[in-house]
């Protein structure tokens, strides 16, 4: 409350400077009536513009009974506390406001609560007031001073931190100065509090750079002591994130020759990690330089994992395969090496990073490693993570490539076991594409059957979609042996609605003047789509594709094939009339 308070009354000194400001620009317009610069009607308009405010509070009539009494010497000893909800009549008239002022000079915290309760709201009309500003400046004045007497302690507590940043961020300089001053004469105090460190971040963001030195220059002097605070670190990390680069330079270094110390510090790996990933290249080229030797040390410490795998993440190709080279070494000790990893409860965090932003060969390597010992991490609590981030890795660049890959004779194969095999949420951004893409598929004769292996394995939906799509344009191919498959894939799989809506297709008018159903029964392939569709059809589809068979011309019907549509149909036929 305070704190919002002191906001509300320092913007209001803004709006005192600008009342100054009108008052000097009155001042010069009267002067220019003088010299008839502009109509006398103009000077008594704005003259009873600017009187209207003040003659009202002060005429005798509209005074309270206390402000009455007050102007009539009938009250002794009149006290702040004793103005009560007055207190804004006061401040707008000229002897009450210096009654105000006087009092607040030596007012007890009590009263000037009082005074920041009456007050509220009124800030902005008593700023705007010829005497209501005099109140406002010396309230601010008072509340100022009792600030500036006391930085250290509030600095420290928890919420008068907070006030102490406000006052710095809403102060004139010279308001501020003796605050900054206090600050800067107790620097390691406050870095290494927890609520003082977020005093002096304060000051590095929004301080002038003045300001700033001073702060800068003792955290230089004290970094290897801070960086391993609690606190302390956290302005540590403050400045290597925001700090201009000369005040970066003298603490990157100090970093740099204790890098080895600081990476298995509680505190300090987390500044290193901060070098790492907001520093330049060359500080980040020096600490991987340091490190690389012995990763399998940090990889399994508990803060040391963090520094390598912010390596991995932040590293150059080259700084990456410095660090992975000394993993997979090469012979044997390759493979324990990973192991020992993949099954420590840190180094597994390092080996995912290397499966998420490791390069492909060193992905596949590791996925080499893997080989004969999945089912053993997958039984470890630390291993089966390592197990999932392969496995998200792989898939991870399946699905950069789905289409090309169902295009081609061995990667449509990889693509089908990814279907068959996966979770539906590992799956379903595959799909997606394979929907998108439906309609250069099924014509292709390696894609034709990744989509059947769709429909025999995907979800209902999945094969509503397809079903749909395959009706219009390409049922006007579905004599090709690609669709043929793929429509009887439907008839085995799809539900009966599926199944009627394709017979319904195949037994309509194309646009050729005959259905696709005829055109499929003259080969091989369509023949046996027609007659998985006969067995599987309902009453009313079968007497439908019986009617479009019976109106087609049939030739040699003696040397047909008892197994073909139109002797199925006739022989249908027969039945039907014995």
């Amino acid at each position: 409350m305070i704190a919002r308070f002191i906001r509300n009354f320092l913007n209001s000194q803004h709006i005192i400077h600008k009342i100054r400001h009108v008052q000097t620009v009155r001042l010069t317009f009267l002067h220019q009536c003088i010299k008839n610069e502009c109509p006398p009607a103009a000077v008594f308009s704005f003259g009873a513009c600017m009187a209207s405010s003040s003659s009202s509070s002060n005429h005798p009539s509209h005074r309270s009974k206390l402000l009455n009494d007050y102007h009539n010497n009938r009250i002794a000893n009149l006290q702040l506390t004793d103005l009560g909800k007055h207190i804004v009549e006061f401040a707008l008239d000229p002897r009450g406001s210096k009654f105000i002022e006087q009092k607040l000079e030596h007012a007890n915290p009590t009263e000037k609560a009082q005074l920041v309760d009456e007050l509220r709201g009124q800030v902005l009309t008593l700023a705007l007031h010829k005497c209501g500003c005099h109140v406002i400046e010396t309230a601010l004045k008072s509340i100022t001073n009792e600030l500036s007497a006391q930085v250290l302690l509030l600095s420290l507590h928890e919420y008068g931190s907070r006030v102490i940043e406000c006052l710095l961020e809403h102060c004139t300089e010279q308001q501020k100065r003796h605050v900054l001053e206090q600050l800067h004469g107790n620097v390691l105090s406050l870095v290494t509090d927890q609520y003082g460190n977020y005093v002096i971040e304060h000051v590095l963001e929004h301080g002038l750079p003045e300001d700033r030195e001073p702060i800068v220059r003792s955290l230089q002097e004290n970094v290897l002591t801070l960086v391993t605070d609690q606190y302390g670190s956290h302005v540590i990390q403050h400045v290597l994130e925001h700090g201009l680069p000369e005040d970066r330079e003298p603490i990157v270094r100090s970093l740099q020759e204790n890098v080895l110390t600081l990476v298995t510090d509680q505190y300090g790996s987390h500044v290193i990690e901060r070098v790492i990933e907001h520093g330049l290249p060359e500080d980040r080229e020096s600490i991987v330089r340091s490190l690389q030797d012995d990763i399998m040390k940090y990889a399994q410490d508990k803060f040391g994992s963090f520094v390598i795998r912010k390596c991995v993440i932040c590293g150059t190709a080259e700084q990456k395969k410095a660090l992975f080279n000394n993993v997979c070494v090469g012979g044997p000790q390759t493979l324990q090496n990973a192991r020992q990893l993949m099954a420590d409860e840190f180094g597994t965090h390092v080996i995912q990073k290397f499966f998420e932003y490791g390069t492909e060969d060193q992905q596949a390597q590791l996925v080499d490693e893997l080989r004969g010992n999945v089912l053993e991490l997958a039984l470890h609590k630390s291993g089966s993570h390592v197990i999932q981030a392969a496995l998200k890795s792989i898939i991870n660049e399946i699905l950069a490539q789905v289409i090309p890959l169902s295009l081609h004779e061995y990667g449509s194969w990889v693509i089908r076991s990814v279907l068959e095999h996966c979770t539906e949420q590992q799956k379903r951004p595959m799909l997606e594409q394979l929907h998108g893409n439906l309609l250069s598929l099924v014509t292709d004769k390696y894609g034709n059957y990744v989509i059947q292996h769709m429909i025999e394995h995907g979800l209902p939906e999945d094969r509503e979609r397809i079903v749909r799509s395959l009706q219009g344009k390409i049922l006007k191919n579905a004599h090709h042996l690609t669709i043929s498959s793929i429509i009887e894939k439907c008839l085995v799989f799809g539900t009966t609605e599926q199944r009627n809506a394709l017979i319904d297709q195949v037994c309509a008018d194309n646009g050729s003047g005959s259905p696709p159903l005829l055109q499929m029964m003259k080969y091989p392939i369509g023949n046996k789509v027609v007659l998985k569709m006969l067995n599987v059809a309902d009453s009313a589809r079968l007497q439908k594709m019986m009617l479009a068979i019976k109106t087609s011309p049939i030739k040699n019907t003696g040397n047909r094939s008892p197994k073909s549509p139109a002797h199925t149909v006739q022989a249908q036929q027969r039945g039907g009339a014995e």
